[in-house]
């Protein structure tokens, strides 16, 4: 049998992963006939489990009110799991391409991770490609910032060579060639990161063939929500009931629902000079452009020394630090989740949700 080619997406996080990854599920049958044979995975839309299973690194930034070490465990059985069953699809459908993607590994990885990894891919696989969508700093900080407080009360602070601390290990230790695309409207294929990715990493197939899916778990919230979010998992806004302490993914789709219900409703921006800052600190922009071809147009000459762009940077703590928070809309959003968890946990609404109904 000739063997498949290998595509890995790895992101990275805040460039549409998720929309690729459930157009990709959802046209399965479409992808099988033309040749490609998309990974399948349990609980997660992303291949993060199979990962898991191929380097054995533990996910990073795990939601404080899991237990790490017994979730690693699951996602490790769990993806020998599913990488057995994606070596049989291999053997029964003799595909010319293999798609895997997941936006978590865009990350430095130890060389026993790349070892184990490329020791189980490159005996399966005549060509292996890593490709990864790559945001303008800035963009990304606010996205990173907002995805970070929807699991846990403190967002990370990115490294000030983001780019090459992830790519430069993975082009010389990984399993293939390291391919980047510049994630913005103006560079994507028809203005799309699905149709993009389509275009150029699936040319066997019609773009506009495809079912698109929207993400609804990644939707933006407004500096209001995120506000709230942040001070439930710091302990300080506690929740309307205790049906939401149970599981927190509840109280967030709580809190989103009552964000999108409050009129204002408004997309994060940066404070004035907060862009700057994080730009004034990138210490790898010239290395990406050299490398990789990626170039950021909308970022100019610095405007301040790196050192007080690092000062800066380092003292950015809480919601308020990053964007600008109504408080009048904030005190709207807690009445609306008030209002609304009054309802959900009523006791003719448990009946009916303890026998099953909805």
């Amino acid at each position: 049998m000739k063997k498949p080619d290998l595509l890995i997406h790895i992101g990275h996080g805040k460039t549409g992963s998720s929309s690729i990854q459930h157009t990709l599920a959802a046209n399965r049958k479409m992808l099988e006939a033309a040749g490609v044979v998309v990974g399948e995975a349990e609980r997660h839309v992303n291949h993060q489990q199979i990962f898991a299973h191929l380097s054995r690194l533990p996910k990073d930034n795990m939601p404080g009110y899991v237990n790490a070490a017994r979730e690693q465990k699951k996602a490790e059985e769990a993806g020998a799991d599913l990488w057995a069953r994606l070596e049989e699809r291999i053997a029964k459908r003799s595909p010319s391409l293999v798609v895997l993607s997941c936006e978590n590994q865009f990350r430095p990885f130890t060389d026993a991770a790349f070892a184990r990894m490329n020791g189980i891919l490159k005996p399966h696989f005549a060509n292996i490609r890593v490709m990864a969508y790559l945001r303008a700093p800035a963009c990304y900080f606010l996205s990173a910032v907002q995805q970070d407080l929807k699991k846990r009360p403190e967002f990370e602070l990115p490294s000030a060579s983001r780019f090459r601390d992830v790519l430069e290990p993975w082009a010389a230790k990984g399993p293939g060639e390291v391919i980047c695309r510049r994630y913005a409207r103006e560079a994507l294929t028809g203005g799309d990161v699905v149709t993009d990715f389509i275009t150029h990493f699936l040319p066997m197939t019609d773009p506009e063939a495809f079912d698109r899916c929207r993400d609804e778990e990644n939707k933006t919230v407004s500096p209001e929500a995120m506000e709230i979010l942040q001070q439930y998992f710091r302990g300080t806004q506690k929740s309307p009931h205790r049906h939401y302490d149970r599981r927190p993914q509840r109280f967030k789709g709580l809190v989103r629902d009552a964000d999108a219900a409050v009129p204002g409703q408004s997309k994060p921006v940066l404070r004035d000079g907060l862009r700057e800052v994080i730009e004034a600190r990138c210490t790898d922009l010239d290395w990406l452009a050299e490398t990789h071809g990626i170039t950021f147009p909308e970022i100019g000459a610095a405007t301040m020394p790196r050192d007080e762009a690092e000062r800066r940077h380092a003292a950015l703590r809480d919601v308020r630090d990053v964007c600008t928070v109504d408080a009048a809309r904030k005190k709207a959003v807690l009445d609306e989740i008030a209002r609304r968890a009054a309802d959900e946990t009523s006791p003719m609404i448990r009946l009916r949700r303890a026998l099953g109904f909805r």
